[in-house]
């Protein structure tokens, strides 16, 4: 049987984190991830015909090994865990970029006819030239209420956090799960250490907690798969990394 504890969760990094919101990844998506892909792929070995989560009218919610927050409403139930939070932070948010490129060679293996001139302008073989808010920093820190053992068993098979992790982004060098019993569980699963909200996060949960800063109000996704439209909700949303 799990044994749940207030945990300290924190990734040792390369170089920092690129991130599509103004926070770092949640940890209970994170640890959804891992489970997806054992899922994907057991499916694919048995030949199963399989369906996105984000292609389903109601993706199926795979038990974590965290707990859940016990006094949000029924239809707004979360994982006790938060959004990262980056540590030693070089200089603040920056701005890389991406670019991309189709190799015409490739097409040409994998289309059995191509147009005369495949436009780089326009079109979706166009050539991108895209921003990437990165968080340059030495690692990245989470609280959560769960199984320390459970967590860091799924955590140690992540190589990589973050957006554009193919590019050499996000590249993790260890993961640490530390137990701190005298950490309070409600605010181990909604704040970060500094007092500031930590993840998106109910009107029920904010007024039982005492957060010093938080990023307003907002519409964003309650627990995995968080792009899902079942998961969209009015919440209170997370600090912002630049938040002083």
């Amino acid at each position: 049987m799990s044994t749940f504890e207030p945990i300290l969760v924190r990734a040792k990094l390369a170089a920092g984190i690129a991130q599509a919101a103004p926070w770092a990844p949640a940890l209970d998506g994170i640890l959804a991830s891992q489970l997806w892909a054992q899922r994907k792929a057991q499916e694919v070995a048995a030949g199963a015909y399989r369906v996105r989560a984000l292609d389903r009218d109601n993706p199926e919610d795979l038990e974590l090994p965290l707990a859940r927050c016990p006094i949000a409403a029924p239809e707004q139930w979360h994982w006790l865990a938060t959004c990262g939070m980056p540590q030693q932070v070089s200089g603040g948010t920056r701005v890389h970029t991406w670019t991309g490129r189709v190799d015409a060679r490739e097409l040409e293996q994998v289309a059995d006819r191509l147009p005369k001139v495949i436009s780089a302008r326009q079109g979706r073989y166009r050539s991108r030239r895209m921003p990437l808010l990165v968080s340059p920093c030495a690692s990245v820190i989470w609280r959560a209420v769960g199984d320390p053992g459970l967590v860091e068993e799924l955590l140690m098979r992540v190589s990589a956090i973050g957006k554009k992790r193919s590019s050499g982004e996000g590249r993790v060098l260890s993961w640490s799960v530390e137990v701190d019993p005298a950490l309070d569980p409600l605010e181990a699963g909604h704040l970060h250490p500094d007092g500031s909200l930590g993840r998106p996060a109910p009107a029920a949960c904010l007024e039982a907690l005492a957060a010093e800063v938080t990023g307003g109000w907002g519409t964003a996704g309650l627990r995995p798969p968080y792009m899902h439209p079942s998961r969209q909700h009015h919440l209170a949303l997370p600090a912002l990394l630049d938040a002083s």
